[in-house]
Order: structure tokens, then sequence, then C-alpha cells
């Protein structure tokens, strides 16, 4: 086999070398009919008149020369023996100088030095071979030319008087060939170098074309202008470009490459429809020069870290829901109990019971603020509950929905006979309240002149009946609850500044669902109970996907309306566990859009230090991710297989690789290996 390879190399070395030869003969057989050309109609306008009977007969001669230089040029495209042919033309050549020498005059003539020209055409037709040859053949055609045209021409000059000078043209001859022969050498070994080099120079190329087609990362060259020159097929599939991408600009296919910096750090760009499906490129930049170390262009090494970020963004769901299902266990398992009907363990909420066991035994008055539904109504109980007055009545009174005709009525009471249809008289809520507390909702929906009224009973804690001429004494302790901002309306006049300062002697703020999330899974769990059992059903646990759902929602109606959620919810449920299919469709919707908008930023890609390559980096990374989906897997590997999104064999194949792999090839110890 290794001689077939030698035999084959040499043919085709051979048929290289004839190839070029034909190909200058080609130029020397066209250059050769020139100047035959060039001589013929030269002779002609010359020779041609001179003789009354005809043309000289030297034209002749130069037509025929003519006429062997075109037959020459038309069997050279059929000539197998090309080597062979490249002689005979040097001999037809020796022929022709010496046909025109006899036409130019003979021993006279001054075309003797033709000759030398034979000579360098047989040095540039075979590259150095023969040249000695030719120089002699000429040096003997000369020579038997000079003695021929002395022997049979009596009138010719003799050949002493000119010997020195016809020598001194012979020992041309060998001058010109022994430095062409030396020119021819050179010329020749600078065709061999370059041929070498550019073999050398092709197999780079291919080399580097096989390593760009091989690799698995994305490679791009640009020109100094940002268009692309080249790209291997990684690249071309993850770009999505055309067959024919040279020319068109790398920003328009990878919006922000031409931006970046060649020798930063990695920077991750996305690639897509930022409503479709997108592309997460890993992109490092490099400055391509020359020799001379000028700019000319970059390459662009990009990794597709698509499914990457995918992996993370399932486990980071994964880790998230794991975390959940914690917490609905512990807050199953916990016996969750309330402060006089509140629910929370949050510092907020610590707070707000701590000012209710320190203000409940006063009888100061207490202005209870915060959004509605935070359970403000839930705190003037407590603070009756656990005040001298639990024994009495807790009277509550919603300012906002009693009519304004009615209030005072409502409030203070009114004789028989004081308006139309007081038929008996009525003692009113203060009243009622006696000896107890007094809650006033929505304080900030009282109109001006019951805030007034209402001033008047805050201080003299007296009160008269509509109608009535008689103060009546009440023993009250008033604890009011409003959602507005009083300090603005006192501002903008809507609400008394004196009535103000009387009610805001001690204020609870309290605060709304979003400001204590660590409670919601507290409250969810005692609402399902309390739930639960007002509808007699057994609904007792909560998916951790729906509990995510419940605790990312935004509760503009803070408690009252995540009641209503599960009041519905558990209206729906047929099981025993909450789904997201029980939920209303707009916390299914809210919760899916806070999720997407929490995600967290893309990790930033590693720092690329020096001695450190790509693949290191990614086979770490590689590690990182195999490690924490075992841990999140408890170890076992078919769900880290599942977690990963690669098939059981790829993951025993991949911890061989790494050496995470245990001698039982069904466990892994996760303790070493995460250590």
């Amino acid at each position: 086999m290794g001689e077939l390879a030698v035999a084959g190399a040499d043919a085709g070395a051979a048929a290289a070398r004839d190839q070029s030869l034909r190909r200058r003969l080609g130029w020397f057989l066209v250059v050769r009919t020139v100047l035959v050309t060039a001589f013929l109609a030269f002779a002609a306008w010359v020779y041609g008149p001179q003789a009354a009977t005809g043309p000289d007969p030297r034209l002749g001669l130069i037509a025929l020369g003519y006429g062997v230089t075109a037959i020459s040029a038309l069997m050279l495209p059929r000539v197998r023996r090309i080597a062979f042919f490249a002689d005979a033309q040097v001999g037809v050549d020796l022929a022709l100088v010496t046909l025109v020498i006899l036409a130019t005059g003979g021993l006279a003539s001054p075309l003797a030095v033709l000759y030398n020209v034979v000579i360098l055409n047989s040095a540039l037709l075979r590259l150095g071979h023969g040249i000695i040859a030719t120089a002699t053949a000429a040096a003997v055609a000369y020579g038997a030319l000079m003695a021929d045209l002395v022997a049979t021409a009596p009138g010719a000059p003799a050949l002493g008087p000119h010997a020195v000078s016809h020598g001194t043209i012979i020992l041309s001859f060998f001058a010109i060939a022994g430095l062409a022969r030396y020119l021819t050498a050179q010329l020749a070994a600078a065709e061999r170098l370059l041929a070498a080099r550019q073999e050398d120079l092709g197999r780079i190329e291919v080399l580097q074309q096989l390593v760009a087609n091989a690799v698995d990362n994305g490679l791009v060259a640009t020109d100094g202008s940002g268009r692309i020159v080249s790209a291997n097929p990684t690249a071309a599939e993850i770009l999505a470009l055309p067959p024919a991408a040279s020319g068109i600009a790398l920003d328009d296919v990878l919006p922000g490459a031409a931006a970046l910096a060649a020798g930063d750090t990695p920077v991750e760009l996305v690639l897509g429809d930022p409503v479709g499906p997108q592309h997460h490129l890993r992109v490092k930049v490099e400055t391509l020069t020359d020799t001379y170390q000028r700019a000319i262009g970059r390459i662009f090494v990009l990794q597709d870290v698509t499914t990457v970020r995918d992996l993370e963004s399932r486990l980071r769901e994964q880790e998230q829901l794991d975390a959940y299902a914690d917490t609905v266990r512990t807050a199953s398992a916990t016996n969750v109990s309330a402060f006089e009907g509140l629910v929370g363990e949050s510092e907020a909420m610590r707070r707000v019971f701590g000012l209710i066991e320190k203000v409940a035994p006063s009888d100061s008055t207490v202005l209870v603020t915060g959004e509605s539904g935070t359970g403000k109504e839930l705190v003037a109980r407590a603070i009756h509950k656990r005040s001298a007055r639990a024994a009495h009545d807790f009277v509550p009174v919603n300012c906002g929905a009693i009519p304004e005709t009615l209030i005072e009525s409502e409030l203070f009471g009114h004789v028989r006979g004081a308006f139309t249809g007081a038929t008996t008289d009525r003692p009113g809520l203060f009243r009622q309240a006696h000896r107890g507390t007094i809650f006033l909702d929505e304080i900030g929906e009282l109109p001006l002149p019951m805030q007034v009224r209402l001033l008047r009973v805050l201080q003299e804690r007296q009160i008269v009946p509509v109608g009535g001429t008689t103060a009546v004494p009440v023993d009250v302790r008033v604890v009011a609850a409003t959602n507005r901002d009083l300090e603005r309306c006192v501002a903008q006049g809507k609400f008394r500044e004196d009535l103000y300062y009387r009610l805001n002697v001690i204020r609870i703020e309290m605060p709304s669902l979003r400001a204590r999330p660590e409670d919601i899974p507290l409250l969810i769990v005692h609402l399902l109970r309390t739930c639960s059992a007002r509808h007699g059903k057994a609904v007792e646990r909560v998916s951790p996907r729906t509990l995510r759902t419940l605790c990312t929602y935004g509760y503009p109606g803070n408690i009252r309306e995540l009641e209503n959620v599960i009041d519905h919810a558990i209206t729906l449920c047929e099981g025993d566990t909450l789904t997201e299919h029980d939920l209303p469709a707009q916390v299914v919707a809210h919760g899916e859009a806070a999720a997407a908008a929490s995600e967290p930023e893309p990790p930033t890609p590693p720092v690329f230090g020096d001695g450190c390559n790509l693949d290191e980096q990614l086979a770490t990374y590689e590690k990182d991710m195999l490690l924490a989906a075992l841990e999140r897997a408890g170890g076992v590997r078919k769900r880290a297989a599942e977690l990963l999104g690669i098939k059981y064999r790829s993951l025993r194949h991949r911890l061989s690789k790494y050496g995470l792999a245990a001698a039982d090839d069904d466990d892994l110890d996760l303790g070493s290996a995460l250590h």
C-alpha cells in the first residue's frame, strides 16, 4: 500500500510538471508567433519589391519558419510527450535563427545574438535542464554556418580577421547559458519553496476548517467593518445564517455584537423575539491581526447556553417549589395560634400585638389605621377583650354606611316626637356602649357637622339625644379606624383638625398583607381549617405550586381578599388538596406574571484568567450542575437525570467522567462529592 501511495504521488507530481511545461510552452509559441510574424512583415517590406522577377527567396525561408511555428502551436494541445516536444521546439528555434542569419547577411549579420535568446528560452522552458546542451548546439550551428559560408561563398569576407569576434559570440553562448542556469536554478528553488509553503498553508487551512467544523461552539470571523468573512456550521445554525453569509454585517443577525470589546469577559446576549423563542448566547471576542500586528478583523466564539439557562430555571423553580412544600408541611404541622383572632408571626404583627397588650388596660382613645381588609376591627375587638370593659358591650359602627340624615340619631339616640316617625325614645349606640367600647369604623367618612358633635361628646363625655334638652353622661371607650390619610384630609379641609388630635391619642398602624408575606402560609392554613369546617369539607393540604401562586399574589384587598380566595377554592375543591385549578383565574394569572417578573438575572459568566480555557470552564460548570441536581434529588440518579433533562445513561457517563460515580451503580456518596 505504501509503494502504491508513493507511486501515486510521483505520478501526480509528474503530471503537474507536464502541465506546467505545457503552459510555458504555450506562451513560448505565442511569443515566437508574434516575433516571426513581425519579422516576416518587415522582411516582406524590405526584400519583396527588390527583385523584378518576384519576391526574394529569403522570404520563403521566413515563411517556412512561420508555418512551422503555427503548426507547432496547433499540435500543442494533442502532444503527449511534452518534454520531447519542448526540446524539438528549441531545435526549431536554432534552425530559425540560423535561417534568419542567412537571410540577413551571413557572416556580416548582426543577429547572431538571437542564439542567446534561444538559450534563454530553453532555460525558461525546461527550468534549467539542457541549457548547456542548447548552448553547445548553438555554438555548433553557428560555427558550422560560418564555416559553410566561408567555404561556399567566394565573395564572402575571410573568416580570419573576424575569428576573434565570432569566437567571442560563441563564448557568449556559454556565458549566457551559465548565467541562465544559475538564475533558473534559483528560480526553481524559489518556486519549490513557494509551492511547499503553499502546500503547508493549504494543509493548515484545511486543518483549521476541520477544527472549526468539529467544535461544538460557533466561530464567526469578521473583517474590519464588522462584516462576516466566514462562519462554521455551528455558528450558521445558531444564527440561522443563509448559505452565502459572507458580507452580511454580524450586528444585523446578532444585535449587540459590534459593541463588544475584544479580550473582555464573555458576555451573554439574547437572540430572538422577546415574545417568542429566545437563545441565550455566551459570546467571546478576540482580535485578528496580520504579521505586522495590525488589526484586520475579529473572531467571535459563540456558545449556545439556552439549555443551561432553561435547566437553571427549572432547578430554581423546583427549589422554590420544594421550599414551599417545606413551608406547607411546617405550617400544616403547626398549631396555628391566633391573638384574639389575629394570625401572624411577622415582626410587624408582633409589634401590633405588643401595642394591643399595652393600651388595652387603659381607657385611652385609639386610632387604628391601615388599608382596607387588614383586620382593623379585629384589633378593636382585641383591645376590648383585653380591657376591664370586656364584660360589657362592644358596639361596632360603620360611619360610612349610615345615611347622613340618620347618623346623629343612630349615634346619640332621640326622644319621642323629635321628628316624624320618632314614636318612641331611642337610646342610641353611645348609650348602648355605656361602660363598654364603641368602634367607629371608617371615621374619615363622617360628615363635618357630625364631626363637631362627636368632638363635643369626646370632650364632655355627655350626649344630648336628638330632640332632647337634657345631657346624658356616657362612660364609653372610643376606638376609631380609617383607611384614609387623615393628615391629608385635614390639610384639604375634609376632616377637623381638633377631632383628629382628639382621636389620635394612641395610633396602631396595621400592615398590609404585602408587607408581611411570611404570614401568608400561616393565614392560608388557618383559613383552610375554618373555611373547610364552615363548608363541611375535609380539605387539609395545599399543593406546593398552589401555595407559591397564593404567596406571590398581590392581594390588594389584603386578608379579606385572601379569605375570599380560600373560600372560593374550597368551594370548588373536590379532594383533600387545593390545586391551582381551584383558584380564581385572576389569582393564577397574576401569580404567573409575578413569578416571571421575579425571575433572577442569569449568573455572571466566569472570568477567564491566564491559563484557563473554555473547556475547563464548561467542565467546572457542568460538574457544579450535576452536583446541584444530585443534591436536589437527594442522591437519586434517575430523579437527577429528570431534573437535568437528560437520559439516565448520559448522567452515569457524566458522573464517571468527573469521578463522581461511586462503586455502587445505584447510589452516590453525596457527602464526599460535595466536599
